[in-house]
């Protein structure tokens, strides 16, 4: 049986939730557009890092 992206999604999403973390549809559309490679790994960080740095 082949995983898809979205299964791998929902997949990494149930693993975060149980550590704890609870990733809103703007995080999974972000990392939907890292992989469809939309965006590159150094945009993701930064947009991250931005989001990090408004909120400390």
């Amino acid at each position: 049986m082949d995983t898809t992206r979205e299964q791998a999604i929902r997949n990494a999403v149930a693993s975060a939730e149980m550590e704890g973390l609870h990733p809103t549809e703007h995080d999974i559309s972000r990392i939907r557009d890292f992989l469809e490679k939309k965006i590159t790994h150094d945009e993701l960080v930064a947009m991250i890092l931005s989001e990090v740095k408004e909120v400390s």
